[in-house]
């Protein structure tokens, strides 16, 4: 096995049986591999980091009600958490991509490492089940599950500008609409704007259509003074 998946083993607390899942985990969809890429094993480990995620916090704080929770999961599983996650594994340096993507961008995005970090649970829970992926997920994740829940459940942008429309604008909801995708597939730009009622609030820019939604309600807290 390579040393360079050697040491991400040691990081995650996790040997894997099948050697082959890791590395697949570690192809980015550039290389044009269809089903042997990361993309699906990207889709499952989403879910399962979700649910570990819930469960621990479920359990964690027996008494907090349903939105404070919701708030704590989404400020540890969002995109930039997890591209921080990712860089502290070094999935930035042996992250595989094409020939092409290298040379027109020497370093992997936030959004290609958030994707990887997703794979990669992906892939521990196909090959050693969802006690596996637990003890994995609550090693890399400890620092944050051990959060006080109030400061933690602050809430990110998009749930601070919901809270306060509803509470200040009759309870309607911000919409958020794609404006713009710009770039090729590899390395894509987003730009979406936020509305209420109608009224356009603000304007955001990323590399995932997350990123671009967490950056217009940023402008629109800032616009509003929240």
């Amino acid at each position: 096995m390579p040393t360079y998946t050697s040491s991400l083993e040691q990081q995650i607390d996790y040997t894997f049986n099948d050697p082959t899942l890791l590395q697949k985990a570690l192809k980015h969809s550039s290389l044009n591999l269809g089903s042997e890429g990361n993309q699906r094993l990207e889709f499952l480990g989403d879910s399962v980091l979700g649910l570990i995620i819930a469960d621990a916090l479920y359990s964690k704080f027996p008494h907090a009600e349903e939105g404070k929770l919701d708030r704590m999961r989404a400020s540890i599983v969002n995109g930039h958490t997890l591209a921080k996650k990712a860089y502290f594994l070094n999935l930035d340096q042996i992250l595989e991509v094409s020939g092409a993507h290298r040379k027109s961008h020497a370093q992997p995005s936030k959004s290609m490492l958030e994707d990887t970090l997703e794979a990669v649970i992906g892939a521990i829970y196909l090959d050693g089940g969802l006690k596996a992926a637990e003890r994995s997920i609550k090693l890399l994740f400890s620092n944050l599950l051990n959060q006080d829940i109030d400061i933690a459940s602050r809430g990110t942008p998009k749930s601070q500008l919901q809270e306060w429309s509803q509470k200040h604008q009759d309870g309607a909801v911000p919409n958020y609409t794609l404006h713009s995708a710009k770039g090729p597939d590899h390395a894509r730009r987003y730009e979406v704007k936020v509305l209420l009622s109608g009224k356009i609030l603000g304007m955001g820019e990323g590399s995932s259509i997350k990123d671009a939604e967490t950056a217009a309600a940023n402008a629109a807290l800032k616009k509003l003074s929240i």
